[in-house]
């Protein structure tokens, strides 16, 4: 299946969606039959002119925007008529720009149906140019949900800045891509970007840096201190650049015993997790361990070759020794006379 089949599994083109954010690149889009509702920064002449400088977008996907958000919550711009009408709410890569993810996903609650879900394709860290970023924390979405934020703060244009890295002209890679990381910015160019919060205007921003683990847990913790009533119903990764959530409304019951045992698991998960990102470094334990690892496999592949090899020539030889034996046997049966009138001159 390709990325569009995965996200999209289970619903069909008669199902009520609403995609947010899909830009050039809808994963349900209206071309194509699917029964969807857009909102966008930009309406569509916008986006176009946008984009039309830029070689690698197809600006003939962009689709009609039906609900433009510039900022405050998506609820502000979906009629309240069509809250909890919806089959599926979808944003891919959208979550780590909201200056607020609680409210993003209170709103992603609103809009669904009670039986409906919530589709995420999120960035993660290990495999895009968030490599250096340390994942987002429960406390953090916190102190954005009370501080009601609608721009993102200096220090997230400073950490987006400062730790924000290419692999050559990539932005996403695989967890095993060993080359080496190039820093995008200077000393200077965080300082600059430290000045962006400042600015009465929106600046985009990555605010959530996650791993699957991190995600994970910080919805199983909003969701027990009753912020969110969410449950993670499956996450997957992608080889590259991201993964994937599938949320539905109806947070999960738990004991306090269970809510610990959940919580220590996820956070082990997060460091075996981030752990995994060293795979991309050179010289590091990982990543000599499972350099070892592909060399034994080589030679264990060699070894059986070499082996398939020898029993091929043994079985070759078996072979002859079977037709000889036969000629012998033959030899055997044939009167004594006629074996000597062979040799006699």
């Amino acid at each position: 299946m390709n990325r569009s089949e995965i996200l999209l599994r289970g619903l069909s083109k008669t199902d009520k969606i609403i995609e947010i954010g899909p830009s050039y690149n809808p994963l349900a889009a209206k071309r194509d039959g699917w029964n969807v509702f857009t909102v966008d920064h930009d309406n569509r002449d916008g986006l176009v002119a946008k984009y039309a400088g830029n070689p690698t977008v197809d600006t003939s996907r962009i689709e009609d925007v039906d609900y433009v958000w510039r900022g405050g919550s998506v609820l502000d711009v979906v009629p309240t008529a069509m809250r909890g009408s919806f089959d599926a709410f979808i944003a891919s890569h959208v979550i780590e720009h909201t200056t607020d993810v609680i409210s993003f996903l209170k709103s992603a609650e609103t809009l669904a149906r009670p039986d409906g879900v919530i589709i995420l394709a999120v960035p993660d860290k290990r495999k895009c140019f968030d490599l250096f970023r340390p994942p987002s924390t429960t406390s953090s979405a916190l102190l954005a949900y009370h501080e009601r934020r609608t721009h993102h703060t200096a220090a997230t244009h400073f950490d987006n800045a400062a730790f924000i890295a290419n692999k050559d002209s990539d932005t996403g890679w695989t967890i095993d891509d060993a080359r080496k990381p190039r820093l995008a910015s200077t000393l200077s160019g965080m300082i600059e970007h430290w000045e962006l919060g400042s600015r009465p205007d929106y600046v985009d921003a990555h605010q959530w840096i996650f791993v699957p683990a991190s995600f994970q847990l910080m919805v199983l913790e909003l969701s027990g201190l009753g912020y969110l009533d969410l449950r993670i119903e499956a996450c997957a990764e992608n080889p590259s650049t991201e993964f994937y959530a599938w949320l539905h409304r109806g947070k999960e019951q738990l004991s306090p015993d269970e809510m610990q045992a959940r919580r220590l698991d996820l956070l082990c998960r997060q460091i075996v997790e981030l752990a995994e990102q060293t795979r991309q470094m050179p010289g590091s334990p990982l990543a000599n361990a499972l350099s070892r690892l592909a060399e034994a496999e080589t030679r264990a592949v060699n070894a059986e070759a070499k082996a398939s090899e020898a029993e091929r020539r043994l079985a070759d030889a078996g072979s002859r020794i079977m037709h000889l034996e036969g000629e012998v046997a033959g030899l055997r049966r044939r009167p004594l006379d006629r074996i000597l009138s062979r040799v006699r001159p």
